[in-house]
C-alpha cells in the first residue's frame, strides 16, 4: 500500500450487527471502481461486534480498521478517518448502508470532468432493517439550487457525498462539538467560503432508516449550525430557515413523519436523463 489510492472511504461504525456490516462492507468491496481505500473507525462497545468488524475489514488489504481508545462521537470519528486518509477524493459512507456498484465510478468520472466542484452527492433509496425499499429521495443537481435549498433543509445526502480532501484542509473538517448536524455545519461553512456543490441524479446508496422523525437534540444542533454559519448572502432565506426549523422542532413526531414522507420521499426513482 505504498501508492496513494484515488479515493478514501471514511466510515464510522458503532455496535453494528455482523450481518448488516458484512452487507455494507461487501458493497464497498464490490465497487466497479477499485482504486480506493476504506478507513473504518469503529467505536463499538460490544466486544463481539467490534471483533466481527475487525475480522471483516481484515479480508481486504484496502480496508484499515481503527478502534479509538476513547469515545470520539460521529464527528470525531470522521476527523480521525480523514487524518488517516490518503486519497485526493473522500467518500462518506455509513456502516449500515449499501453502496450501489457504480457509485465511485460515477462520482469519480463527474469530479474529473467538473474540476470546479468540491462536493458531490446523489440520490438515496430508503430501506428498512430487512432491506425492503420504502422510498426514494433525490436532490437538486445545480449548485445554485443546492445552496438556496440548504438555507431551509439539507440538499445533499451525507452518506452519498464525495468531496475533495483539499476542501477540508483549506476550510476545516467536522466540528467535533456537534453531536448531530455535523454535516450541515460543514456544508454551510464551505458554501460561505465559495465552494461549489453538485448532486448526481443517480441513486448512489441504499440508506437504512428506521424512522423519518428526528430527536429534539438533532434540531437544536441544526439550529446551532445555521446560527453559527449565518451570513449576509441569502440573509432573508437563512432567517426564514432558522424560524422554520425552530417551528418544525416543536411539531409532534407523528406530524413530522407524515410531512416528511409526503413532501420529500418518492415511491419510485426518477430515471437518469438520456
Amino acid at each position: 500500500m505504498n501508492a496513494s489510492p484515488r479515493v478514501s472511504f471514511i466510515v464510522p461504525a458503532f455496535n453494528e450487527s455482523a450481518a448488516v456490516l458484512r452487507e455494507s462492507i461487501e458493497s464497498m468491496r464490490g465497487q466497479s471502481f477499485a482504486d480506493f481505500e476504506c478507513i473504518v473507525v469503529d467505536e463499538s462497545t460490544d466486544a463481539a461486534l467490534a471483533q466481527a468488524c475487525r475480522e471483516l475489514c481484515a479480508t481486504d488489504a484496502r480496508f484499515v480498521y481503527i478502534h479509538p481508545e476513547q469515545r470520539l462521537g460521529l464527528a470525531g470519528s470522521l476527523n480521525m478517518a480523514l487524518e488517516r486518509a490518503r486519497g485526493e477524493l473522500i467518500a462518506r459512507f455509513d456502516s449500515d448502508d449499501v453502496c450501489m456498484p457504480d457509485r465511485l465510478c460515477l462520482q469519480v468520472a463527474f469530479m474529473d470532468t467538473h474540476p470546479s466542484v468540491a462536493v458531490l452527492g446523489g440520490g438515496i433509496e430508503v430501506i428498512d432493517d430487512d432491506g425492503r425499499t420504502l422510498a426514494f429521495r433525490q436532490y437538486p443537481q445545480t449548485h445554485a439550487a443546492i445552496e438556496r435549498g440548504m438555507q431551509l433543509t439539507s440538499t445533499v445526502a451525507h452518506p452519498t457525498v464525495m468531496f475533495r480532501r483539499e476542501a477540508a484542509t483549506a476550510y476545516g473538517a467536522y466540528d467535533a462539538s456537534f453531536r448531530f448536524s455535523e454535516d450541515l455545519d460543514v456544508w454551510l461553512r464551505w458554501q460561505n467560503a465559495g465552494l461549489e456543490f453538485a448532486n448526481l441524479p443517480d441513486v448512489l446508496v441504499k440508506y437504512r432508516q428506521k424512522s423519518t422523525s428526528r430527536r429534539s437534540l438533532h434540531w437544536r444542533f441544526n439550529l446551532r449550525a445555521r446560527v453559527k454559519n449565518f451570513a449576509a448572502r441569502y440573509a432573508a432565506r437563512r432567517t426564514l430557515g432558522i424560524l422554520a426549523i425552530g417551528t418544525w422542532s416543536l411539531l409532534p413526531t407523528r406530524i413530522q413523519e407524515i410531512a416528511f414522507r409526503t413532501l420529500l420521499l418518492r415511491r419510485t426513482a426518477k430515471p437518469r436523463p438520456l
